[in-house]
């Protein structure tokens, strides 16, 4: 899923000329900035709706990147236990996404349940591939592909197939931030969030 680095440009502005709301308005870039605007989220930081959007995108781009790790996690065939408590992780994030996003019931932000709507669909889809399929799978991609039985192929393709309509969600995800921009007025910048990089932190924190 390929997210926008979405700072406004009014807010890049004021948080170069020093205003300090935290990690809400200022540019998320790496890892720690994700994890932090999430944290600022979770505790109300959010005052607007352009917050509540960096907000909601912050829990939505950390999911992201755990999920995508996973291909990782198969490649250097990690333990069934690292897989699990990646797993366990990400339910306990979107569980957390959830319930940051009950705080700001009824302010009244253009397209606000909207976003909510939609971004409930994302984690659940989310979970579903974990709970359905990937802890499943942790056993078959802790070992090499060669190893594998007949069963874990017919696994992994039913995996596929639900990744496909995930991707699907996704999709609308991504659209969804030009739309709820442009509804509470304020500007995408053209960047891409790198979560390339943002996966190698991670998984540079894994090696011994």
């Amino acid at each position: 899923m390929k997210k926008l680095f979405l700072m406004p440009l009014g807010l890049a502005f004021l948080a170069s000329c020093g205003n300090d709301n935290e990690a809400l308005q200022t540019p998320m870039e790496d890892k720690e900035d994700f994890e932090e605007a999430a944290l600022s989220f979770e505790e109300g930081g959010a005052t607007n709706g352009e917050e509540y959007f960096f907000g909601v995108q912050a829990e939505v781009v950390d999911i992201d990147v755990m999920l995508r790790e996973v291909d990782n996690f198969d490649e250097i065939d990690a333990t069934v236990e690292e897989f699990n408590i990646h797993y366990d992780t990400m339910l306990v994030m979107i569980e957390n996404c959830k319930k940051a996003m009950n705080l700001y019931d009824g302010k009244g932000w253009p397209m606000q349940q909207d976003l909510e709507d939609l971004t409930i669909e994302w984690v659940d889809a989310v979970a579903g591939l974990i709970n359905d399929y990937l802890y499943k799978l942790a056993q078959p991609m802790s070992v090499p592909d060669d190893q594998w039985k007949d069963a874990d192929f017919d696994l992994y393709d039913e995996y596929l197939v639900a990744l496909e309509a995930y991707y699907e969600v996704d999709n609308r995800w991504v659209d969804m931030q030009y739309t709820f921009a442009s509804a509470n007025g304020f500007q995408l910048s053209d960047e891409t969030i790198d979560m390339d990089a943002m996966i190698e932190e991670d998984m540079e924190e894994m090696e011994p």
